[in-house]
């Protein structure tokens, strides 16, 4: 089954932009994946490579210097090539051992993090290597607090990944609620935002994401891009058979067309994006200095949720779909 109708747009009236450094950033990433071993094959490479994942994070991050745009574009390969691996639909036995390998390799993993350890190709293989020298690059361009934060904002997607492999493996489809609640979560988006901080040298003491507006800002960043995420995505998952999608969900929830159910997700997106509108207007006061690097950093997040559009609808191939021009 596959949807074919044109998808309404989006509402992000915010500015289109690309980094000047992602042809530079995406031969360094091709060499980066081929040092570390990730894919298998040429053929596998290409075919990855066909969906621009450099031009992600070149949109969401257009200011990056070429070695921190470098580092993030080697990340989100990284996350899109193991969430390929551990997005397969299995059985009950297989689901449980790879429940239990996902364990294993996220315990792995921000250990690395943690203790700051240095893993070689030979002795710990292609993830664990690769996120060595991910995190050995990256850690020097934030400080202790940003450490802090971007680790267990990582912890937390793994976490709720693991809560959605287990519904996977069990074929039990959330409520809408509970969805929209873990969605933000297991796909990263939360920590995409505190990956912004380093990757374009954001400089904010550590109690400002502390408040409750701040903190909301970057919930309502990561809820949209997420939502825009399963609308172009959907379709691609219909064809799969797998119905873990906002508009899937309503769908089944509602009782509801497909059509109808697309409407209802675009309108969760659009009523999201104007509430982060709005709270930006009323950013809490620290010092001058403070408030203009938040406001930046702010204005910063709303250029993600429009690149993450662009990225989606214009760069790659991930997804098939046609979409009507709006805002």
């Amino acid at each position: 089954m596959m949807y074919t109708q044109q998808l309404p747009g989006l509402y992000c009236p915010f500015p289109s932009k690309l980094n000047p450094h992602v042809e530079k950033s995406d031969k360094h990433t091709t060499n980066w994946v081929k040092k570390y071993r990730l894919v298998p094959s040429e053929e596998v490479w290409s075919y990855y490579h066909r969906q621009k994942f450099t031009w992600m994070v070149a949109r969401m991050f257009p200011t990056a210097e070429p070695h921190a745009l470098s580092i993030a574009a080697d990340l989100n390969t990284l996350l899109f090539i193991l969430d390929d691996q551990f997005d397969e639909h299995s059985d009950d036995s297989a689901g449980i051992k790879q429940s239990i390998q996902f364990e294993r390799l996220v315990h792995a993993l921000i250990g690395i993090m943690k203790r700051n350890s240095i893993v070689t190709l030979e002795k710990g293989g292609p993830v664990l290597s690769a996120v060595s020298d991910f995190w050995r690059r990256i850690r020097k361009l934030g400080n202790l607090g940003w450490q802090v934060r971007f680790i267990e904002s990582l912890q937390q997607a793994f976490a709720a990944n693991l809560w959605r492999i287990e519904n996977v493996n069990r074929s039990q489809l959330p409520s809408v609620e509970e969805y929209m609640k873990w969605r933000p979560i297991f796909s990263g988006a939360s920590f995409f935002a505190y990956l912004l901080e380093a990757i374009e040298g954001f400089c904010l003491p550590d109690y400002v994401f502390l408040d409750g507006k701040v903190q909301r800002l970057i919930q309502l960043c990561s809820n949209t891009i997420c939502w825009a995420n399963d609308l172009f995505s959907f379709n691609k998952e219909l064809e799969q058979g797998d119905e873990m999608n906002l508009v899937m969900l309503i769908r089944n929830n509602r009782d509801c067309s497909i059509d109808e159910a697309i409407t209802a997700a675009v309108n969760i997106h659009d009523e999201q994006v104007k509430q982060f509108e709005t709270l930006a207007q009323e950013l809490p006061s620290f010092n001058m200095s403070t408030d203009l690097q938040l406001s930046r950093y702010i204005h910063a997040l709303s250029i993600m949720m429009k690149g993450n559009i662009d990225w989606s609808t214009k760069d790659t191939e991930r997804y098939h779909f046609t979409m009507l021009e709006t805002a």
